[in-house]
């Protein structure tokens, strides 16, 4: 059953990659989704270690899409304005964002959606200690860019973290600076 919901999962984004919900789309993603899960198996729950498993919370997971919707959104308009805005006030930098997730998944989904945004463009993703180097095209404040991507991270770990990520991210501890007293 799982595996009919993959197959049905990767025909859609196929369908919506392509615009169209036709019957050759529709059984061209189905074929190539199953091609997909066959050369690249995912693991189901490894039951002898639940530790670092991600999970999925639908209400978690709408508040990140919201989120990061509305950033799109917001980071849309501050580029155009850039573009054509008579004076830049770009002030590019390169920021240190500390994370408190160790699962790759999530750095990954972070790395991702901070590419995806216009303004941010991650320049390299550390696992250990996970860090992740943000180029900003218009950075104001050093603290703002961390607190920011911390609530990114904190957004995407209540939405598909493991309960290990959830229970670090609710501890106190967080600094005003975005970062969990990790040395830089």
């Amino acid at each position: 059953m799982i595996v009919l919901v993959r197959i049905g999962a990767l025909t859609a984004i196929w369908c919506l990659l392509w615009g169209d919900v036709s019957a050759a789309n529709l059984a061209s993603g189905a074929v190539l989704s199953a091609i997909l899960l066959v050369a690249f198996p995912l693991r189901g729950p490894d039951r002898r270690g639940e530790r670092g498993r991600t999970r999925f919370r639908p209400i978690g997971a709408m508040r990140f899409v919201g989120h990061v919707l509305l950033q799109f959104v917001v980071s849309n308009a501050l580029v155009a304005r850039e573009i054509v805005a008579r004076r830049s006030r770009v002030r590019t930098g390169i920021v240190a964002c500390p994370l408190r997730t160790e699962s790759e998944p999530i750095i990954t989904l972070l790395a991702n959606v901070l590419a995806l945004s216009p303004g941010t463009m991650p320049v390299d993703v550390q696992i250990s200690p996970p860090i992740i180097h943000l180029h900003v095209l218009v950075l104001r404040d050093v603290a703002q860019a961390r607190r920011d991507v911390a609530r990114l991270e904190a957004l995407a770990v209540g939405a598909f973290g493991s309960d290990e990520d959830v229970a670090r991210l609710s501890s106190p501890g967080l600094g005003a600076d975005g970062d969990a007293g990790r040395p830089r």
